[in-house]
C-alpha cells in the first residue's frame, strides 16, 4: 500500500514538472552557459601545447560547467517546492491523504530527476561545443568523459533534492531562492577562505566538507587526475575548488548525500508542523 502511494505521488510529481515552464527555463541558461564554457575550452586545448601533445582541457570546461549547473538545479528544487507553498496547492495534496513526508519525498525524488537531467544535457551540449572549438586535436577519452558527466549528474541531482527540502524548510519562495543562491554564490566563498586563512591546522581541513566545496571536489578530481597526473591531483582540485586536503570524488559526493539528507530532515520537522491552511 505504501509502495503504490509513492508511485502514485511520483507519477503526480513529474506531472507538475511537465505542466510548467519552470524546468526548461533554468535548463536554457545552463546549456548556453556550458556552449561557451566549452567552445573556449576546446578553443584552449587547441591553442596550448603539451610535451606528449596537447592538454584535453575540454575535461576541465566541462567539469566547470557541471558545478554551475548545481546552481541552477538547486534553484530549480527551491523554486518548485517552496512554490507550492506560496500558491498553496501543496494545501490541496495534503488534504488527498498522504503523510506530509511522502510527499516530501517524493516531491525531491522528481527534482532529483529534473538535476540528473540538466546535468546530462548539459554534458552533451558542452562535448559537442568542446569538439567543435577543439576540432579534434586532444579530445578526453570517453571514459573520462562519461565519469565526469556521470558525477556530474549525481551532483545536480543532489543538489536539486537539496533545493527541493530548504523549499519545505523555509517555506518561501523568494527567500528560499535568495538564501541559496547568496550562500552558494558567495557565502561558502566566504567561508571557506575564513577557514583556510585561520592559524589553526584542522579548520583549513573542513572546507571540503562544506555542501557546495564537496560538490566541486566529486566533479574536479578526475579532470585533475587527468590534466595534472597522480602526483598533483590533489593539489590542482585544492586550487580549483578553494579547499584544502579534499577527499576522493566519491568521498565528495557522500558528504553532498548527507549534507541533503540534514536539510531533508529538518525540513521533515518543520516542514511537518506548519500550517498551510
Amino acid at each position: 500500500m505504501g509502495s503504490g502511494l509513492m508511485v502514485r505521488l511520483l507519477r503526480a510529481e513529474l506531472r507538475k514538472v511537465l505542466s510548467t515552464k519552470l524546468w526548461w527555463a533554468l535548463l536554457v541558461p545552463a546549456v548556453l552557459l556550458s556552449i561557451i564554457i566549452n567552445v573556449f575550452g576546446g578553443l584552449f586545448t587547441a591553442a596550448i601545447p603539451a610535451e606528449d601533445g596537447r592538454l584535453p582541457l575540454l575535461l576541465g570546461s566541462l567539469a566547470y560547467a557541471l558545478g554551475l549547473t548545481g546552481v541552477f538545479a538547486a534553484c530549480y528544487g527551491v523554486v518548485a517546492t517552496a512554490g507550492e507553498f506560496r500558491h498553496r496547492t501543496i494545501t490541496t495534496t495534503y488534504l488527498l491523504g498522504p503523510r506530509r513526508g511522502q510527499v516530501q519525498l517524493a516531491t525531491m525524488a522528481s527534482c532529483a530527476a529534473v538535476g540528473a537531467v540538466y546535468g546530462a544535457v548539459v554534458a552533451v551540449f558542452g562535448v559537442l561545443a568542446g569538439l567543435a572549438g577543439d576540432a579534434g586535436t586532444a579530445f578526453p577519452g570517453g571514459v573520462e568523459l562519461l565519469a565526469v558527466s556521470l558525477i556530474g549528474m549525481a551532483v545536480a541531482a543532489l543538489w536539486a533534492a537539496l533545493g527541493s527540502a530548504l523549499g519545505v524548510l523555509i517555506g518561501n519562495q523568494v527567500g528560499g531562492l535568495v538564501g541559496i543562491l547568496v550562500y552558494l554564490l558567495l557565502g561558502e566563498l566566504l567561508i571557506s577562505g575564513l577557514l583556510n586563512n585561520s592559524d589553526s591546522d584542522t579548520l583549513p581541513r573542513l572546507t571540503p566538507y562544506l555542501p557546495g566545496n564537496a560538490g566541486d571536489v566529486a566533479i574536479y578530481d578526475i579532470p585533475a587526475h587527468v590534466l595534472g597526473g597522480n602526483e598533483i591531483a590533489d593539489t590542482v582540485v585544492e586550487g580549483l575548488a578553494g579547499v584544502t586536503d579534499p577527499p576522493p570524488w566519491w568521498g565528495a559526493l557522500l558528504v553532498l548525500v548527507v549534507w541533503t539528507a540534514a536539510v531533508a530532515a529538518t525540513g521533515w520537522v518543520v516542514g511537518g508542523r506548519r500550517d498551510v491552511t
